[in-house]
């Protein structure tokens, strides 16, 4: 029996209270096994009570309209400051991604760090839909001396469940001990989680205390990366991978982010907060596939490799199709003030180029803003 029914008999016929929290519009993990289908199908029950967030804290809201448009379907969003202006432009570079990459570099990440009083390197994203892009605009980078950090199948390590445990770790210490983000509760019991089998009552008491004195001895709201990472290895990590070999691949990845954090890797500097990865690095650009970008928000959004045939891919089905427009949607909504979108008109094939067009989501979205403005 597939897992939501499995959940609906507890809650519906076992009498297990359920509180379910989602967005239909951001189910992009269909190749996982996601359904957004199934958050409609219990709002639409009468034993639910569905209860629709519709006010939107992050965006402006010309995005917010501009999110809708490219959904074709209106949602009731509204912005909390209905008097923020945003910025959202489509712009052509018949060069390819290279053009692209240079056009960001050289006019784009100027501009916006121009745009606000205080605005950093950390509140800019390049989202893009496959890694062999990311490839190309990390190279730009390098070459202009701009520092990133990249979340995708190419970062420097993968995000496994010690990696993102290690990194909420480093958010707690950097500050977030004083808001409670991440809780500390809930680290201890990632944490006891990853040991096979059910620790007895002593034991437990015993991780949760040892946790608990390294990371209130490690505090700090200034500091380098590699030294926690270091630390929290010799102390609490390596330790425990050694004893538990179902952990033999994270171990690997623990590995990887402390070659990456150390002199000559490609995160050498990083600090403590940024590791946390919560605000952002304020010295970084930050690099990310539009699937690693679900969850976060930035300042302003570079949607690049905007064409026909990579958003979306060629010859998709009619469910393919709907999820690769959620995909685009999930990237337009990342943004606070400013969204770029750069396509070339064409994409690389394997005998020359293949000259499809833009995207159609870009080609729609920006026809359906002109007619709703000019309406206004």
């Amino acid at each position: 029996m597939p897992l939501h029914r499995i959940v609906e008999r507890l809650a519906f016929e076992g009498g297990v209270r359920l509180f379910a929290v989602g967005d239909a519009d951001q189910s992009i993990y269909g190749f996982a096994g996601a359904d957004g289908a199934l958050l409609h199908e219990l709002a639409q029950r009468d034993d639910v009570e569905a209860v629709r967030l519709q006010l939107n804290y992050r965006s402006a809201g010309r995005i917010i309209r501009a999110s809708e448009l490219a959904l074709g379907e209106a949602r009731g969003y509204r912005p909390r400051d209905p008097r923020r202006q945003a910025v959202i432009e489509f712009t052509e570079r018949p060069g390819g991604l290279e053009d692209q990459a240079a056009y960001v570099v050289e006019n784009l990440i100027p501009a916006a760090l121009a745009a606000k009083p205080g605005r950093t390197l950390g509140d800019i994203a390049i989202l893009y839909r496959a890694a062999n892009v990311g490839d190309v605009f990390a190279g730009s980078l390098t070459a202009a001396g701009y520092d990133y950090i990249r979340v995708d199948n190419a970062a420097p390590y993968k995000k496994v469940g010690l990696t993102s445990w290690i990194e909420d770790c480093a958010a707690w210490c950097a500050g977030g001990w004083r808001a409670g983000r991440p809780q500390l509760a809930g680290l201890i019991s990632r944490w006891t989680g990853f040991r096979s089998g059910r620790p007895s009552e002593l034991e437990a008491r015993r991780v949760a205390r040892a946790l608990t004195l390294f990371l209130s001895g490690h505090r700090a709201d200034e500091g380098k990366a590699a030294p926690f990472v270091a630390a929290i290895r010799r102390t609490l990590v390596d330790p425990l991978t050694a004893s538990e070999r179902s952990l033999a691949d994270q171990r690997e990845q623990v590995r990887r982010m402390s070659e990456a954090l150390a002199e000559g890797g490609k995160l050498e500097g990083l600090d403590l907060k940024s590791l946390g990865g919560r605000d952002g690095s304020p010295t970084h650009i930050n690099l990310l596939t539009l699937h690693s970008a679900k969850g976060c928000e930035y300042d302003v959004v570079i949607m690049v490799g905007m064409d026909m045939g990579a958003m979306p891919w060629r010859r998709e089905t009619e469910d393919e199709l709907r999820e690769s427009r959620r995909l685009f949607y999930v990237g337009l909504t990342r943004a606070r003030d400013a969204v770029h979108m750069l396509y070339s008109g064409w994409i690389p094939g394997r005998y020359g180029a293949q000259r499809l067009g833009r995207s159609p989501f870009v080609e729609e979205l920006e026809e359906r803003l002109a007619a709703a403005e000019e309406d206004e």
